[in-house]
């Protein structure tokens, strides 16, 4: 990744713990509706007192992905929501439930804020297996109506001594209580990110009973942005606990945080995934290897200005940087933000250079431009490198990369088509 050749340098990892392999809760990847209205549904495998396992599912919708209506003196919106889970095997019960959720505002601009989310939770009690899911929302006014479908399959944590439920991520308010984030879309408060796990031990004894974890921050390329061991003490049965792990705000990516506990000969292991879609810039000479990769899309006298100046003043510039580049500066996603860095981890990931991946001329062209619309091939010949040609639509470009070395290091040939 990009990211990997500096980002490791914001923060010293703590003294990296060696576990054994341990039993892993797969993690379910949040789901996004693709038409409108827009929501997103996060689904977890819960557990009650008794250890029988339940789903729990959390759908969260923007206020202006609804349909408001003006009611008195405020504002009115409703969805219904249907989440539905069949099983692969056994009866075809049909599990799940069906509701409606309205709601009031008092004034306009409360309808227009992306920040303002309809959050709906519900848990549904299921027996092991594997099962079909599917969660709808329909706007009860406009009456659109949008979907999303997956895979879940339910542990039967009753069976293990012990087990961990699936992990929530969310923040941790001022007053110390977790509010769960749905979206996992996470910004300028990644260093508020906390996680609520649940752990299942049906050993004997008495309680309380205390518990070391290991936690870890892990980016995309698998290092760890943090990581660290604490000790929690449990009075009961399945009792919720709330981790706020010490770690610095996280640059923009797409991460997983884990947590594995360990006992004895017993081990467990959970994940769930997260992304990072606004932060402020790296500092030092980590700052100025990013500004490298900003000139590509950059007027250079943005990028000269940004150069030798403050912490503070270089975040101020930075803020500024994207604000003056975001297609929505009403939303608090700044699309053309995330794009870039999309495009920065696809480089690193996918195009070979004599050094970081953006940094080749194939990966500062799909930096600037984005896939290409046709891209065709040519095999090397006694007289002629291997050739990989680029097309791009609108405007045309036609960019032709030679693999001279034949090691998968293709440079551009005309760089005037760019």
């Amino acid at each position: 990744m990009f990211r990997r050749s500096w980002i490791l340098l914001l923060m010293a990892p703590a003294a990296v713990v060696t576990w054994a392999a341990a039993a892993a809760a797969p993690d379910l990847p949040t789901l996004h509706s693709m038409g409108p209205p827009s929501f997103t549904a996060d689904l977890a495998v819960a557990v009650d007192s008794t250890s029988r396992a339940r789903v729990k599912t959390m759908v969260s919708i923007p206020y202006p992905e609804l349909s408001w209506q003006r009611a008195g003196d405020g504002y009115s919106a409703g969805a219904a929501f249907v989440v539905e889970l069949v099983p692969d095997k056994g009866p075809k019960r049909l599990y799940g439930d069906s509701w409606e959720k309205r709601i009031l505002v008092p004034d306009y601009n409360s309808t227009t804020s992306h920040r303002n989310q309809l959050v709906e939770t519900r848990e549904f009690e299921v027996p092991p297996g594997r099962y079909d899911v599917k969660v709808s929302v329909r706007d009860v006014r406009a009456l659109a109506e949008s979907e999303v479908r997956d895979r879940l399959e339910v542990r039967d944590l009753s069976a293990v001594p012990v087990g961990f439920a699936d992990l929530e991520l969310g923040l941790m308010d001022s007053t110390g209580t977790f509010v769960p984030f749905p979206s996992r879309e996470f910004g300028f408060n990644s260093g508020a990110i906390a996680v609520r796990a649940v752990l299942v031990d049906r050993r004997g004894g008495g309680w309380p009973r205390q518990y070391r974890y290991h936690w870890r921050v892990v980016d995309e390329g698998g290092a760890a942005n943090a990581q660290g061991d604490t000790t929690v003490s449990m009075t009961r049965f399945a009792q919720p606990i709330v981790l706020r792990p010490p770690h610095a705000d996280l640059f923009i990516g797409d991460y997983t945080f884990e947590l594995e506990m360990r006992e004895g000969k017993t081990a467990w292991r959970t994940s769930r995934t997260f992304s990072v879609e606004e932060s402020g810039p790296p500092h030092g000479r980590e700052f100025d290897q990013i500004l490298e990769a900003l000139a590509y899309i950059a007027d250079p006298s943005e990028v000269d200005a940004m150069r030798g100046k403050s912490a503070e003043q270089q975040s101020t510039m930075w803020d500024a940087f994207w604000k003056r580049r975001d297609p929505t500066p009403d939303t608090p996603r700044n699309e053309f933000q995330i794009e870039f860095f999309r495009r920065m981890r696809y480089s690193e990931q996918h195009f070979l250079g004599f050094g970081p991946g953006w940094r080749s001329d194939m990966g500062r062209t799909y930096i600037r431009y984005g896939p290409a619309d046709q891209i065709e091939q040519r095999q090397a010949t006694s007289g002629q490198p291997g050739l990989e040609i680029w097309y791009y639509n609108q405007p045309y470009r036609r960019l032709v990369f030679a693999d001279r070395e034949g090691f998968g290091r293709f440079t551009l040939l005309n760089p005037q088509g760019e």
